[in-house]
């Protein structure tokens, strides 16, 4: 055949391949999430540039690069981004050549800028096209966050390695301006050697089928763990077992598993112990304190949407005069702390709009009535973003400082969260904003509980996280109750439950029946805040199946 005509079939084939969300065309996994071409346009051509900009905002790059030679242009923010990257490409062998420039860390303050220890999404890709992947089909130093699906011959994954160039401008130019760099890209983009596809036919490869989620009742699911990592692992186990199958969007293929309001209830969220480090890309001190240190600034970074530091100290507000207002009005009778100076101690006036620190707002609050109810932070702009008329919606929504038992709680509400890779760093990130208000209202840090309205394990974690609760997720058979333990004894031919408070030993209810299932009646309805009935039916069926074991006589459940 000859090569223009060969050429033309091997295009056709591209947008003959059945993407995983069941339509044709190319790209061929998370669609959805590339820049260019967008998710509403087959663009194939015989390109044989992608370009990545890793975290910084794709609408300061995009519009901005030139699409001659351009094939797709993305963010990539998590190593497990590899696993899409690799089918993208089989399924397009024209691509040649990968530029990569942006924003490598999710915190403009993150500590070792370009080591090579430490593990971003800019590293994986950097690990993937120099060592490749191990005789385990892992990148070396990324095992725990990146999976290749089985499907995919690890023959093919390496003929990506050998035939598709890597150029690393943020490595080239590690004192270059944004715009320095995205000039330098246009420049590659036009004058790079043309090359043909590396494969004789592009690929596809179905999915690995994941474990089917257990039946629950649905709503909410609510963990109890003493430290950040500790919590993570019992959330995680609780919404890979149960967690409903759900899409992201419409028109994707990122199907999750969710949980509709994952309640997470951190009871010691300001021990900073690692040596318990169980996620997927293991965290440092030093990556922790960066996200920290970010938001617990108001600077939003060049190049970034939004931060939540930003987003709840600088807070927009588009009317200036209405603050100005509750100065002098004589509208309201009973504002609570008067008027005065410290209505606006906390404004920053500009011409238009001005920014409020919310958080500073909460701390004067509190000085003033530590047991105030209205200590309210939120993130959301309703003229944004219920009909998405912005750049990029914060997932944070909102926060709220309740001081109890002399001690500040803190609860947090996420719209939408990613609880394999956002989660940890984001619980670390509201510690420090508790530890903050905690220490300038002289209280001491209480419990966070965070509530994660969609709770969401993506389908290119599920390989990586059964392999992490092989590992981390353990029984704790130490049967201490914070609401209270039970002490049983037997006298008169009856059974006796004492209900006792879990630090003082007193007794705060008591029980008695003949026989298990008399007491498993009455338990169920005086405490079933605290034992399910169907455990306790569990209980007393297997105590009876052990019984009949011993005395060597048959079982019959009840």
């Amino acid at each position: 055949m000859p090569l223009h005509l060969w050429g033309f079939a091997m295009l056709e084939l591209i947008k003959q391949q059945l993407g995983s969300n069941g339509e044709k065309g190319w790209p061929v996994a998370v669609k959805d999430r590339i820049s260019y071409p967008s998710s509403k346009e087959c663009n194939v051509t015989d390109a044989n540039i992608a370009v990545t900009f890793l975290w910084t905002m794709r609408d300061a790059v995009l519009p901005r690069l030139e699409k001659r030679n351009l094939a797709l242009a993305t963010n990539f923010y998590t190593p497990s981004g590899l696993a899409g990257m690799v089918r993208n490409i089989l399924a397009n062998p024209y691509i040649r050549y990968i530029i990569l420039l942006g924003e490598e860390y999710s915190s403009k303050n993150a500590a070792k800028e370009g080591s090579s220890a430490d593990l971003t999404s800019a590293n994986a890709i950097r690990a993937f096209f120099s060592k490749g992947i191990n005789a385990e089909r892992k990148v070396a130093g990324f095992e725990t966050a990146v999976h290749f699906d089985a499907n995919i011959p690890a023959e093919l994954i390496k003929r990506i390695v050998s035939n598709v160039e890597l150029i690393d401008l943020n490595r080239k130019m590690p004192n270059a301006s944004m715009d320095e760099k995205i000039a330098e890209a246009n420049k590659l983009i036009r004058i790079l050697a043309k090359k043909g596809p590396f494969l004789e036919k592009p690929y596809t490869f179905p999915y690995e089928k994941s474990r089917e989620s257990f039946p629950y009742e649905g709503g909410p699911i609510v963990v109890h763990g003493s430290t950040i990592p500790d919590s993570w692992i019992k959330m995680i186990h609780n919404i890979y077992r149960y967690g409903r199958k759900n899409l992201m969007n419409a028109n994707t293929d990122r199907w999750v598993k969710e949980i509709n309001n994952m309640v997470v209830v951190i009871h010691d969220p300001q021990n900073m112990d690692l040596s318990l480090n169980p996620f997927l890309v293991p965290l440092t001190k030093e990556k922790i304190e960066a996200y920290q240190k970010e938001i617990l600034s108001p600077i939003l970074p060049e190049g970034k949407a939004y931060t939540y530091g930003n987003k709840l100290r600088a807070y927009l507000f588009s009317s200036p005069e209405k603050i100005k207002e509750l100065l002098t009005t004589t509208k309201y009778k009973d504002f609570e702390f008067g008027q005065g100076p410290h209505i606006e101690k906390n404004v920053i006036y500009n011409k238009d709009y001005c920014e409020i620190n919310q958080v500073a707002d909460i701390i004067d609050v509190l000085r003033r009535d530590p047991y105030s109810k209205a200590c309210v932070a939120i993130s959301w702009h309703p003229a944004d973003e219920l009909m998405r008329k912005h750049k990029s919606s914060p997932c944070l929504v909102m926060i709220q400082p309740i001081i109890q038992d002399e001690k500040l709680n803190l609860t947090v509400y996420f719209r939408s969260h990613d609880m394999t890779q956002g989660w940890p760093e984001n619980a670390y990130g509201m510690a420090a904003i508790q530890k903050e208000i905690a220490k300038t209202v002289n209280s001491e840090p209480g419990i966070i509980t965070i509530i994660s309205c969609s709770a969401q394990i993506y389908n290119n974690y599920y390989a990586q996280v059964e392999e992490m609760l092989r590992k981390y997720h353990k029984l704790d058979d130490r049967y201490y109750d914070p609401r209270g333990n039970f002490i049983i004894s037997v006298a008169a031919k009856k059974i006796i439950v004492k209900h006792v408070h879990p630090e003082t030993g007193e007794e705060l209810d008591s029980i008695e029946g003949a026989n298990a299932k008399e007491l498993e009646k009455q338990l169920s309805l005086k405490a079933w805040h605290l034992i399910m009935p169907h455990s306790l039916y569990l209980g007393r069926e297997i105590a009876m199946a052990e019984q009949a074991i011993r005395l060597g006589k048959q079982y019959e459940q009840d």
